[in-house]
C-alpha cells in the first residue's frame, strides 16, 4: 500500500495514478543494500484505526482532474470524476462526489398502455337494429295509424264469454284487458248507485273507486283505465277504450234490466253517449279470473 501524496488516500500498489484526486504515484527509486533493520512489533488495530480516521477529507472545491477542472483547461478527464475513475465500466462521470463503484443503469420509462379497442362491431349494431325494428313494429300496431284506421268501418263483435286460456293475438288481448276494466268498473257503478238505481257522478265514483279515472260521458276515453260514464236515475251506461284505441268496451245496467254488454272495434270515438243500440249480451267477456257480475258472469 502507498500514500497519495496529494490527497493521503491509501493506493494499492497496482495504481499508477490517485484515483481520487488524480496525482501520479512516484515510483520508489532502490536503494542500496542495506542491513535488514531491527524487528519491530506489528501495530496495534486501535493504532490503524488512528491513523485511518486522521486522514484529511477531501476538500469541496473542484480537484485536479475532475470534469470542472477539465472542462477549464480543455483537457481530457483523467482524475477523481472521470469516466475512467470507476473500478467498474459503464459509470456515469460525476462533476464531485464520492465513487459508488457501481455501472450506470438506464433510467426505466414506462409507456402508457395501449388504447383497448372499441368493443361496438358490426355485428352489435346489426342486432341493435333488429330490436328497434321490432320495438316500432310493436307500438305501430297498437297505434291507430292511416288509411287502415280510417278504411275500417266499426264493427260490433260476437260476444263471448270469459276467456280462461293463454290470447294468441295482440288483438284478443287488448279486448279482454278492456272487457275486464268495464266488468270492475260496472260493478263500481251498481254499488254506488244502489237498488233503486240513484244517479252518480264521476266525482262520487272517483272517491270510492280511485284506480280508475272516471269522466263525464262527453269525454272519450282513451285508455283501459279511463271510463267515460253516463248516469241517470235507473239507467247508468259505461264505455272503455282499449289500448289500440280502436277497440270499445260498453255497458250499462238499470235496476230492471240487469247488467248487458257490448264490444266494438274500429271506434273512432270511445264515450258513454255514443253506444250502439244493438248487439247487448249478458255475457261480461274479459278474463275468467273477474268477480262474477249480478248476472253470475
Amino acid at each position: 500500500m502507498n500514500r497519495c501524496s496529494g490527497c493521503g488516500y491509501m493506493l494499492p500498489g497496482s495504481w499508477t495514478e490517485c484515483r481520487r484526486c488524480g496525482t501520479p504515484v512516484a515510483a520508489a527509486t532502490p536503494a542500496a543494500a542495506a542491513p535488514p533493520p531491527a524487528r519491530t512489533p506489528a501495530p496495534t488495530a486501535a493504532a490503524t484505526i488512528s491513523a485511518l480516521a486522521l486522514a484529511p477529507p477531501p476538500p469541496s472545491a473542484p480537484l485536479p482532474g475532475t470534469q470542472a477542472r477539465a472542462a477549464a483547461r480543455g483537457a481530457v478527464e483523467t482524475g477523481y470524476g472521470a469516466p475512467d475513475d470507476a473500478l467498474l465500466p459503464g459509470a456515469a462521470p460525476r462533476d464531485i462526489g464520492p465513487d459508488t463503484m457501481l455501472p450506470h443503469v438506464a433510467p426505466v420509462i414506462i409507456a402508457p398502455a395501449p388504447a383497448r379497442p372499441s368493443r361496438v362491431n358490426g355485428r352489435a349494431l346489426v342486432i341493435a337494429a333488429i330490436l328497434v325494428i321490432c320495438v316500432v313494429g310493436a307500438a305501430f300496431s297498437l297505434v291507430p295509424h292511416g288509411s287502415h284506421a280510417q278504411a275500417a268501418a266499426p264493427v260490433i263483435l260476437a260476444p263471448q264469454a270469459p276467456f280462461a286460456g293463454i290470447p294468441t293475438s295482440l288483438s284478443a288481448i287488448v279486448r279482454i284487458e278492456a272487457e275486464s276494466s268495464r266488468h270492475t268498473a260496472l260493478g263500481d257503478v251498481i254499488s254506488a248507485a244502489g237498488p233503486t238505481g240513484a244517479a252518480v257522478t264521476p266525482a262520487q265514483l272517483e272517491s270510492s273507486q280511485p284506480d280508475y279515472q272516471w269522466i263525464p260521458a262527453t269525454q272519450p276515453s282513451t285508455t283501459n283505465l279511463m271510463i267515460s260514464i253516463a248516469s241517470v236515475a235507473g239507467a247508468d251506461q259505461i264505455a272503455v277504450s282499449g289500448t289500440n284505441r280502436e277497440i270499445c268496451a260498453y255497458g250499462r245496467w238499470s235496476p230492471s234490466a240487469g247488467a248487458t254488454y257490448v264490444t266494438m272495434d274500429h271506434v273512432k270515438t270511445c264515450d258513454a253517449q255514443t253506444a250502439p243500440a244493438t248487439g247487448w249480451s249478458p255475457l261480461a267477456g274479459g278474463s275468467a279470473q273477474d268477480l262474477p257480475d249480478e248476472n253470475g258472469n
